[in-house]
C-alpha cells in the first residue's frame, strides 16, 4: 500500500541552474550530488526530488516515486502488475532501500521504493523551507482511466473531480492512510501524455509569500498565482524553473479524516470559479500549455546491488 507520494525523478539540460533553483526559490538543500545526480531534501528524509544531467539536453520526467509501507514492497509490487503495470525491474541508488520501476498506462515511469534513509536537519535560513514534497500532476487524454488504475494499483482514494466522474477536466487522489493530504495525485485532461506540474508544501501562507517575494522580479513572474484552490483548499503560487519544469509552492492543503474543511470526495462543475480558485481567477492559458516530457522507463531500470 502506498503511504507517501515521495518525488519524482527528472532529467534536466543544465544540473546546475536546476539545483540553484530549487535550493534558492523553492528552499531545497543538497543532501548529495556527483555533478551528474543530485539528491535534495526539503527536511529529514534523505530526497524529496532527484535531478538527473540529461545526456541529451532536454528536459524530461524519467519517473514518479512512490512509497510503500515497510514490509509491504512485494505486495506492494504484485497489487501494481496485477492491475496492469509491467515491472521493467530493480534500481539500485542512494537513499532507499529497495526499489522497482514500473510502466503504467501512458507510458509513465514509476518507482516503486520502501525503505528511505534519514539526513541531518536542514540549517536554518533566512527564508522558510518547505516542508514535504507535496503533489505531482500528470496530463493524459482520459483522465477517469488513469484514476482508477491509481485506485486499482496503488490503492490510492479519490478527493476531488471537475466536471464529472465519469469525464473529468482534473481529478484528485490521495494516500489510505490517517491524516493523509487532500492530494498526492493530481491528473488533468490533455492531449498529450505530459508531467503538468509538482508541488512542495510549506507550514504557513507566509512561507510562501516570502517566497515569492523573493522569486519575482522584472526578469521573473509568477506563471499563476496567488490563490487559494477550493479543491483541496491549498493557497497557492506556481513558478517555472530554469528548465520549463512548472513548480507549485503552497500551504493549507485540507488533510483527510479530521480537517472540519474535509466533506468526502465532491463533484465540482466547470462553471464553479471556487474549484479552481476560491478567489476568483481563472485558469491561464499559460498554466494549461505547460508540459514536460515523459521517458519511456523500459531503459531506467539497473541491477540492484
Amino acid at each position: 500500500m502506498i503511504n507517501r507520494v515521495g518525488s519524482i525523478t527528472l532529467e534536466v539540460p543544465d544540473l546546475t541552474q536546476s539545483v540553484e533553483f530549487f535550493v534558492e526559490t523553492v528552499g531545497l538543500v543538497i543532501t548529495e550530488s556527483d555533478g551528474q545526480t543530485a539528491y535534495l531534501r526539503a527536511g529529514t528524509g534523505h530526497h524529496d526530488m532527484i535531478l538527473v544531467q540529461s545526456p541529451i539536453g532536454k528536459t524530461a520526467l524519467r519517473h514518479l516515486n512512490l512509497e510503500v509501507a515497510e514490509g509491504t514492497f512485494e505486495e506492494g509490487l504484485g497489487r501494481a502488475v496485477a492491475a496492469g503495470a509491467i515491472d521493467v525491474g530493480a534500481i539500485a541508488h542512494a537513499g532507499i532501500t529497495r526499489g522497482h520501476i514500473l510502466e503504467i498506462p501512458g507510458g509513465f515511469g514509476v518507482k516503486l521504493y520502501e525503505g528511505m534513509t534519514t539526513a541531518p536537519k536542514p540549517e536554518s535560513s533566512p527564508l522558510p523551507r518547505p516542508i514535504r514534497f507535496s503533489h505531482f500532476n500528470i496530463g493524459v487524454p482520459d483522465v477517469a482511466a488513469h484514476m482508477n488504475f491509481f485506485m486499482e494499483a496503488f490503492g490510492l482514494s479519490p478527493s476531488d473531480w471537475i466536471r464529472s466522474k465519469e469525464d473529468p477536466f482534473i481529478a484528485w487522489l490521495h494516500c489510505p492512510v490517517p491524516g493523509a493530504s487532500h492530494h498526492g495525485v493530481a491528473i488533468l485532461k490533455s492531449e498529450q501524455i505530459r508531467l503538468h506540474h509538482i508541488a512542495f508544501d510549506y507550514e504557513d501562507v507566509s512561507d510562501v509569500v516570502a517566497r515569492v517575494d523573493n522569486y519575482v522580479d522584472a526578469d521573473h513572474y509568477l506563471v499563476w498565482g496567488m490563490g487559494r484552490h477550493g479543491t483541496g483548499g491549498s493557497v497557492f503560487a506556481y513558478a517555472e524553473d530554469p528548465s520549463g519544469m512548472m513548480v507549485e509552492l503552497g500551504s493549507g492543503m485540507i488533510t483527510i479524516g479530521s480537517d472540519p474543511r474535509w466533506q468526502g470526495p465532491q463533484v465540482w462543475g466547470m462553471d464553479d470559479k471556487r474549484g479552481v480558485d476560491e478567489w476568483g481567477s481563472t485558469v491561464p492559458e499559460a498554466w494549461l500549455a505547460k508540459q514536460v516530457d515523459v521517458h519511456s522507463p523500459c531503459v531506467l531500470a539497473t541491477p540492484a546491488s
